[in-house]
């Protein structure tokens, strides 16, 4: 079952340049936050997991920080993509301690609650990219 947070028209450059979109550690406010950018990416459930489980191993290494930004706005949300972004986080070796979540619809909400009641992370759902930013950190 697919969940759309909005029907959103774009582009096939559009949806190559997030499927091209590099996710990355960014300095802000006198720390650093992983941006993890799956947005953008439309219908694609499949490059949206490759995607994430690319970025996985780097955003898993110890130098990383601990709070991070999972960008979804304009992304069809899937329960398989669900399960790879709750799994890939809960069962790596990285202890989180915030997790912004983008553009997620609220019954998407309950499924990545669940990183927080098996991690101890600390989730929040927020609309704005920059609000993410001041709230993570």
């Amino acid at each position: 079952m697919k969940r759309k947070r909005s029907k959103v028209l774009k582009t096939a450059d559009e949806i190559q340049a997030a499927i091209n979109k590099k996710s990355f550690e960014l300095n802000y406010n006198g720390g650093t936050i992983w941006c993890e950018h799956l947005d953008g990416m439309a219908d694609l459930e499949q490059e949206v997991i490759e995607k994430f489980k690319r970025d996985l191993p780097n955003l898993m290494r110890p130098s990383v920080s601990s709070c991070m930004i999972i960008n979804l706005d304009e992304t069809v949300i899937t329960k398989a993509i669900e399960d790879v972004i709750v799994n890939g986080l809960v069962d790596g070796n990285k202890q989180f301690r915030k997790i912004a979540f983008v553009g997620v619809d609220r019954k998407t909400h309950l499924k990545f609650s669940e990183i927080h009641s098996r991690t101890g992370a600390i989730v929040n759902f927020l609309d704005d990219y920059e609000k993410a930013k001041e709230w993570v950190l």
